[in-house]
């Protein structure tokens, strides 16, 4: 790989609040030059809050579609990817901006590591997690006396997950949520500890109480059950 070729940074914004925007990923940000913007605007108007010239930068916004056909999904990223490898190419630095980090969940992973199989450089640039957030929210300690801690995301099978030890922290629920609901009606042994709607935006909702929970579709729902 050509030393003069550009690096990539994967850049978190946190959850949705500025405030957590850190001066790492403003820093670097101002050192790119293209940055990219996966799915819509949010991204984008968290950082232009401590960074307002952000918009005199490059800036590219692609979509990353939520959809199940794995062959349209893997093309469309590789697509995406060729963008940003001709950029790197020409010796420009990157930076790719997701909600929350970079390394949790993310969009971020798949142009990462089709990157790496390039041979570019990459550094990555943490944000606050959307589930440290939402535990803050809850005022719940992750990990106390040695507890185990794991992240589930709502394709999983839920009833199983329930079983393990330890806190469970359900992610990217979408339309597994009245699932979740319906399963810890099932299994009344475990502790429903809270849960955050849209963290860290204007219509953000907390649920300290199970029966509140809605049963409609929601990706940014974050559940949190002992």
């Amino acid at each position: 790989m050509d030393k003069n070729t550009g690096i990539l940074f994967g850049v978190g914004a946190g959850c949705g609040d500025p405030g957590d925007v850190t001066i790492n990923a403003i820093k670097t940000l101002e050192n790119c030059d293209v940055i990219v913007f996966p799915s819509g605007k949010r991204a984008y108007d968290i950082i232009k809050v401590s960074m307002p010239e952000i918009s005199s930068k490059d800036l590219k916004f692609y979509n990353f579609p939520m959809i199940h056909d794995a062959s349209a999904l893997t093309a469309r990223r590789k697509k995406i990817y060729s963008e940003v490898r001709d950029y790197l190419s020409d010796g420009k630095n990157v930076g790719f901006v997701t909600i929350g980090d970079v390394l949790v969940y993310s969009t971020f992973s798949y142009i990462r590591d089709l990157a790496v199989g390039d041979g570019f450089p990459v550094k990555i640039i943490n944000g606050i997690p959307s589930f440290l957030s939402c535990a803050g929210r809850l005022g719940l300690i992750l990990g106390q006396n040695d507890e185990e801690v794991h992240i589930i995301p709502g394709s999983a099978d839920i009833s199983s997950a329930l079983d393990l030890p330890g806190m469970k922290i359900f992610m990217k629920l979408g339309k597994h949520l009245p699932e979740l609901k319906n399963a810890l009606a099932k299994k009344p042994e475990h502790e429903f500890l809270g849960a955050v709607n849209r963290c860290g935006m204007s219509d953000e909702e907390i649920f300290t109480d199970i029966s509140e929970l809605p049963l409609e579709k929601s990706y940014l729902m974050t559940v949190f059950v002992r």
